[in-house]
């Protein structure tokens, strides 16, 4: 692969995205190599479903569900009935985790959930349904299409739990004004 590694970062639709689930989205990207880019977005909660839904449908008892945040998130269209879930990086399974980066780490197993349920789990968790992916060299065009905004600057954005207010302050640790973005530039 060559140019540049996005692993570790976010995107951010700009406003050329005006549709669909990935209007004002923020994707942590998870992997990025030679294979293709995954990407999870942090600020989609689904709607009437919540971790205590997904909870019981593990068969775990809610009073065993030690977390601040209980949305589950939109981890993107692909494989919507996978769940994954971003957390802090003192937790960790041998060749199940992936360190996304210093912060952030990522499991998609069973074993989380089961450790979680134990008291054993990460201090921080993010549960999300499906995730967003792309073929090898399709994220970068996008890129160059003005699709997506690249940050490395998100603090505590991800585990925040004011997700309609991600988007925004995402743009703004970039020193982007929202208002001042437009769909068409150079209009005369």
């Amino acid at each position: 692969m060559t140019g540049q590694n996005y692993k570790g970062k976010l995107l951010i639709s700009s406003p050329e995205i005006s549709d669909g689930i990935f209007e004002k989205s923020i994707i942590l990207i998870c992997e990025h190599d030679a294979n293709g880019t995954m990407g999870l977005i942090v600020n989609k909660p689904l709607i009437d479903f919540n971790l205590e839904t997904i909870w019981t449908n593990l068969g775990y008892e809610k009073n065993n569900l030690h977390l601040a945040n209980e949305d589950i998130f939109v981890g993107g269209p692909l494989a919507q009935n996978a769940l994954f879930v971003i957390h802090s990086p003192e937790y960790y399974i041998d060749k199940k985790t992936i360190k996304v980066c210093e912060d952030i780490s990522l499991t998609g197993t069973r074993q989380i959930t089961n450790d979680i349920q134990k008291g054993q789990g990460p201090r921080k968790a993010f549960f999300l349904l499906g995730y967003s992916g792309w073929a090898p060299g399709q994220l970068e065009d996008e890129i160059i299409r003005d699709n997506w905004i690249v940050s490395d600057k998100f603090e505590n954005l991800i585990f925040k739990d004011d997700y309609q207010s991600k988007w925004k302050e995402a743009l703004h640790l970039m020193g982007i004004d929202p208002s001042k973005l437009s769909l068409h530039e150079g209009s005369s």
